[in-house]
């Protein structure tokens, strides 16, 4: 009996010793071949990024034109508020009666989707004036970005609160 289990111990964890050993050789060129994807992403990232917060500056300002060059012309946008789907010259009017005063942007994420599109995700704190209706506003935003004609542009845009 017990070297019957001594057997089947020996016939189990022999698979896992020879499955759990690669050959050294294989491991060599990995380590000295980087990616591209490992050194295009972090640019990309950094890129998409500075894009989103140059955005963000230039809505605080009020600054019409400015924004519009981030956008699209196809562009459309979903805000927390609940009225629906807005488009690039809905977004333009709203640049103009911006209400809030300052903003915090964080947890940013890029995620390539090939080579002309990037979805970007990160939380934004708003800051409305003193006697607002609100006076902080949390929201989770995700963001569609495409490369066209050499530039990159934010073509969706949609918020969700955090609570």
């Amino acid at each position: 009996m017990r070297h019957r289990i001594l057997c089947s111990c020996i016939a189990l964890a022999l698979p896992c010793v020879v499955f759990a050993q690669r050959p050294a050789a294989a491991d060599k060129p990995a380590q000295s071949t980087p990616s591209k994807n490992a050194t295009a992403q972090p640019k990309l990232a950094g890129l998409l990024e500075a894009k989103v917060r140059a955005a963000w500056a230039a809505f605080k300002k009020r600054d019409k034109d400015g924004y519009a060059t981030f956008l699209t012309d196809d562009f459309q946008a979903v805000e927390a508020d609940g009225d629906g789907e807005r488009s690039k010259l809905h977004i333009l009017r709203e640049v103009e009666h911006s209400m809030y005063t300052d903003y915090l942007l964080q947890l940013f994420q890029v995620q390539p989707l090939g080579p002309n599109y990037a979805f970007v995700t990160y939380e934004s704190t708003m800051q409305f004036p003193k006697g607002s209706a609100t006076r902080y506003k949390r929201v989770f935003i995700g963001e569609l970005w495409t490369n066209r004609d050499g530039e990159w542009r934010m073509m969706r845009y949609q918020e969700t609160p955090v609570r």
